[in-house]
């Protein structure tokens, strides 16, 4: 008996129709994103802006991402950081849950853009990050991370960062 009422609202639940209200639709997860935000060290509570663009390619169950963030760094705030990284993690309903590697690529000269042709630069610490990235049907996102130093030699301050966006374009759907 159990069984017969186990397969009944199994059937009952997929023959529900997709416009159901209260239902939850799966969206596209994998594409480009434009994404802005604010770092918080743990510690001090200093907060610096971060923006830039994030790329999710999901694979089944499995997502990749690839970061090219910018952000202020240092203790004046004049530096001028990129972070640069990859991260993958697993796929459930809306939701992204995983890991990032990500390093800090830093302006040697105050003011002046980190990717500036020939311009004297850099490369900071390490960082991984735990990660949750929320869909929501409009094509946005909110993403969350913890960030710690990659190894007690990095000299990084725990961190979160929150970050908010909208979705660019089509990411490829398989690895280049």
């Amino acid at each position: 008996m159990c069984h017969l009422l186990l397969a009944l609202a199994l059937g009952l639940a997929c023959g529900v129709d997709e416009d159901t209200p209260g239902r939850v639709q799966p969206v596209e997860t994998s594409g480009q994103f434009e994404v802005t935000g604010v770092t918080v060290e743990k510690r001090t509570g200093t907060q610096r802006p971060i923006a830039g663009k994030v790329v999710l390619v999901q694979e089944g169950d499995r997502y990749t991402a690839h970061f090219e963030l910018s952000t202020p760094y240092g203790g004046s705030g004049a530096a001028a950081a990129e972070v640069i990284g990859t991260g993958e993690g697993r796929v459930a309903g809306n939701t992204l849950r995983g890991r990032a590697e990500t390093q800090l690529v830093l302006a040697q000269v105050p003011g002046v853009d980190v990717g500036f042709a020939f311009g004297p630069r850099q490369v900071g610490p390490r960082i991984v990050s735990t990660s949750v990235v929320e869909f929501f049907p409009d094509g946005s996102i909110h993403i969350e991370m913890q960030n710690r130093p990659a190894s007690e030699e990095e000299d990084y301050t725990p961190s979160e960062t929150t970050l908010v966006g909208y979705r660019l374009g089509d990411a490829p759907r398989t690895r280049p």
